[in-house]
């Protein structure tokens, strides 16, 4: 609910939210393998993203980095997996002109090697990434900051998983 408020998917009972000065939200929810043309090929999906007047001429780097290269990126968007449908929303949402992707469990759905190749993708983007995800690895390999909603009260910790877990047992033991 809380990234459905940020990327204004969904309205607030009450309050505001409030984003910094020029953030452009690009929002992945849980469910979104119909955000993806069957009858697209990975390609055209991914070309459809770029802005008007954007080169498509790093566009194959940006597929290869999320597991489409050479004939898979002729693929048909109807024949993909789930993890696959996953890679691709998450690099056209890096290709639009998005500067905060807002990624809602990431990892579900995928194998192995799919988040392998999300992770790897995800270490590229050099802008803001707010995700929600259970996956311990996942969190370990790309979090520099951990906000843990808890019994309604906000931690708001800068560093990593590692980091905020030793703070909270150092915590623990002076009680």
């Amino acid at each position: 609910t809380l990234l459905k408020l940020i990327a204004g998917k969904l309205a607030a009972d009450s309050g505001r939210v409030v984003l910094g000065h020029h953030s452009v939200i690009g929002y992945q929810a849980q469910e979104f393998s119909e955000l993806l043309n069957d009858e697209l090929s990975v390609f055209d999906a991914v070309r459809q993203a770029l802005p008007e007047g954007a080169s498509t001429a790093n566009l194959m780097n940006v597929l290869g980095s999320f597991g489409f290269s050479g004939d898979a990126a002729d693929k048909p968007c109807g024949v993909l997996s789930g993890g696959e449908k996953a890679r691709l929303i998450i690099a056209k949402m890096m290709l639009e002109s998005g500067n905060v992707l807002v990624l809602d469990e990431p990892t579900n759905h995928l194998d192995l090697e799919s988040i392998e190749a999300l992770n790897y993708a995800l270490t590229l983007y050099k802008n803001t990434i707010l995700f929600v995800s259970h996956d311990r690895e996942f969190i370990s390999s790309l979090a520099t900051r951990i906000i843990e909603i808890e019994d309604g009260k906000i931690t708001d910790f800068p560093g990593t998983l590692a980091e905020y877990e030793d703070m909270k047992k150092s915590r623990a033991r002076k009680r």
